[in-house]
C-alpha cells in the first residue's frame, strides 16, 4: 500500500490547477471547490495545518517584521527600564520553539539574532548562543543595567560583559550603553580599539554620578559613525574638551542628538568649536533645570555648514525662563545655522519673543514643525501685522495635532498670500483619521476656494 503525504497530494493539486484552462467543459467554481475538499480531507487525514505550507521565504518575512515590531514597541514603552527588559521574551527565541519547521527557518537567518542585550548577573549562555547563530553579521549591542553595590567598575560581571563588548566592537553596527552606574572601563576602551563598522552610539549617562566619566582625551576610531546621541546631566557629563574632540574625530557624522545637558559648560570658561561638515539633522532635548549658559553654549560651539534639520524639543523643560538665555542669543547674534530648512519645536508654550527670535535666527527655513500645544501661538503671531514678513520662505507648515483653531490657520493662509509668501502644504497628524469627517470636508472645502493648499497628513 502506497500512502501519499500532505506534500504529494498538494503536487497533485498544483498539477490539476495548472491544466484548467484545458478543461473547458468543466465549470471553474466546481474544480475550485473539489480541490479545496481535497486539500482539506489531506490536511485532516495528516493533522497538517495550512499554516505549515507557507513558503520558507514567505515565513522569513513574517518573523523579520514581528521582531521589528517588537523591538519597536520596546524602544518607545516608558516603561523599558533595565528591570522590564530583562523580563520580556525574546520574540526571536519565541519564534524558534513553534516547531521544528520554524525553528530549523530561524535558525537559517543570521540576522535574525544580532541584537545582543547584556546586563549584569546575566546568563553568558544566551550571549553566547545569539553571537554564534548570528554567523558574523553585524551587531546591534545594548548594555543595560543596574548596580546596588559597591564600585561597578570592579565588579567582575561588568568587566566580563566590557570585554565582551570591547572583543566585538570590530562587528557591531549599533551600540547604546544605558545604567545607573558610570563604566569608565568600558567607553575608555574605546580609545584603544578600533570599530569600523559602527554606524550608530547611544550613551545614556548616569544622572546621579557627580564626576566627570572621562578623565582623559576621548578618541573613538569609527570611520562609519553617522549618528550619535548623548543623554545625561552636566554633573557626569563630558567636559567641553572632550566633547569637542570626541566629535572632531567623527568625520562622517550626519545625526547628532543632546539629551539632558550631557556636556559640563557650568564649570568651563574655555569652550572649543568643533565643526561638522557632514552633519544634517541635530536633536536637542534639554532637561528641567538646564543651566542657562547650555543652550547657547551648544549653538555657539557647534558649526554645521550642511545642517538641514533642527529639533529643538522644549518639553521637558520647566519653564521659559530656563531658555530666556537662549531667546536673547538668538535676538542679538547672527544666525547660528544659517542653511537649516526644516525646523521643528516642540513646546508647552512660546511666548513672543521667542517666536521673534526664532524668526530672527532661521528665517531660510522651508517647512516648520510645531507641536499641539503652541500651534494658536504660531499662528498667532504669524497674523500680527508686524511679523507678517517672518519666514519669508515658508511652505510647508506640520502641526501635532488637528485639535486647533482652524479661523486662525485660514486667516494665516490668507495673509501669506496676499504677502506674496504663500503656504504651499499643510499636514497635521491624526488628520487620515478624520479625512472623512464632515469638519475636515469644511476645512478642506474653505481652503480650496481661494489657494492651492495641499492637505495631507504625517
Amino acid at each position: 500500500m502506497i500512502m501519499i503525504t500532505p506534500k504529494v497530494e498538494c503536487v497533485a493539486m498544483t498539477q490539476d490547477l495548472a491544466r484548467l484552462p484545458g478543461k473547458i467543459k468543466r465549470p471553474l467554481y466546481h474544480i475550485v471547490d473539489t480541490q479545496a475538499q481535497r486539500l482539506k480531507q489531506a490536511l485532516v487525514t495528516y493533522g497538517v495545518s495550512y499554516i505549515s505550507f507557507i513558503p520558507n521565504e514567505l515565513l522569513e518575512m513574517i518573523f523579520v517584521e514581528t521582531v521589528k515590531a517588537t523591538r519597536a514597541d520596546e524602544d518607545s514603552s516608558s516603561s523599558c527600564v533595565p528591570t522590564s527588559l530583562r523580563l520580556r521574551p525574546r520574540p526571536e527565541l519565541l519564534l524558534a520553539s513553534v516547531s521544528q519547521h520554524w525553528r530549523a527557518v530561524a535558525l537559517g537567518m543570521p540576522l535574525l539574532w544580532t541584537e545582543i542585550r547584556l546586563f549584569l548577573r546575566q546568563n553568558v549562555d544566551l550571549v553566547n548562543l545569539y553571537l554564534t547563530r548570528s554567523q558574523g553579521q553585524l551587531l546591534d549591542m545594548r548594555f543595560t543595567g543596574i548596580h546596588n553595590q559597591g564600585l561597578p567598575e570592579f565588579d567582575p560581571d561588568y568587566l566580563r560583559i566590557s570585554c565582551i563588548i570591547l572583543s566585538h566592537i570590530h562587528v557591531c553596527r549599533r551600540l547604546e550603553v544605558h545604567g545607573a552606574f558610570p563604566f569608565p572601563k568600558l567607553l575608555d576602551g574605546f580609545k584603544h580599539i578600533r570599530a569600523p563598522m559602527l554606524e550608530e552610539l547611544i550613551v545614556h549617562y548616569p544622572l546621579d554620578i557627580p564626576h566627570l566619566l572621562f578623565t582623559e582625551d576621548l578618541l573613538l576610531s569609527a570611520d562609519r559613525l553617522t549618528a550619535l546621541t548623548l543623554n545625561g546631566l552636566w554633573v557626569s557629563g563630558l567636559s567641553p574638551e572632550n566633547f569637542s574632540n570626541l566629535l572632531s574625530h567623527l568625520t562622517s557624522l550626519t545625526h547628532l542628538t543632546l539629551i539632558g545637558e550631557p556636556v559640563d559648560y557650568v564649570r568651563s570658561r574655555d569652550i572649543p568649536v568643533v565643526e561638522l561638515p557632514l552633519l544634517q539633522t541635530m536633536i536637542l532635548k534639554p532637561g528641567p533645570n538646564i543651566s542657562r549658559t547650555y543652550m547657547p553654549t551648544i549653538f555657539r560651539a557647534i558649526r554645521a555648514p550642511a545642517l538641514r534639520e533642527l529639533v529643538l524639543d522644549f518639553h521637558t523643560a520647566t519653564s521659559s525662563r530656563d531658555l530666556q538665555s537662549l531667546v536673547d542669543k538668538l535676538n542679538r547674534g547672527a544666525p547660528p545655522f544659517p542653511s537649516v530648512r526644516l525646523l521643528t519645536l516642540c513646546s508647552r508654550s512660546m511666548a513672543y519673543d521667542g517666536w521673534h527670535a526664532l524668526a530672527h535666527a532661521f528665517s531660510g527655513i522651508t517647512t516648520l514643525s510645531v507641536s499641539k500645544c503652541i500651534v494658536n501661538q504660531l499662528m498667532g503671531f504669524l497674523s500680527c501685522a508686524g511679523r507678517r514678513d517672518a519666514f519669508p520662505n515658508l511652505r510647508t507648515l506640520l502641526f501635532d495635532d488637528m485639535q486647533f483653531e482652524w479661523s486662525l490657520l485660514l486667516q494665516l493662509l490668507q495673509i501669506r498670500e496676499a504677502a506674496g509668501m504663500p503656504v504651499r502644504e499643510v499636514k497635521m497628524r491624526g488628520f487620515r483619521k478624520h479625512a472623512q469627517s464632515e469638519l475636515a470636508g469644511k476645512l478642506v472645502a474653505s481652503l480650496a476656494t481661494y489657494t492651492p493648499v495641499v492637505i495631507g497628513w504625517t
